[in-house]
């Protein structure tokens, strides 16, 4: 795997990881939701941070690649 490959997969990671703790994580501790709501915002909420970072990932990987075949 290319070196600007590698360290882009190792920064969407890390930003997928913040984005869960930083917004799905909070929503679901929350103690005025209701339990069905928490479940939810955790499940959808993950799996629409990890569906939108991969996304990106290949989007980008793909445009990387295509950059240094030039």
């Amino acid at each position: 795997m290319n070196k600007k490959v590698k360290n882009f997969k190792y920064l969407m990671i890390i930003l997928a990881c913040i984005a869960i703790f930083g917004t799905v994580l909070p929503n679901a501790l929350d103690p005025n939701e209701t339990l069905a709501g928490k479940i939810s915002i955790a499940v959808f909420g993950t799996m629409g941070t990890c569906l939108l970072f991969s996304i990106t990932y290949f989007i980008v990987k793909k445009a990387i690649i295509a950059s240094m075949k030039r």
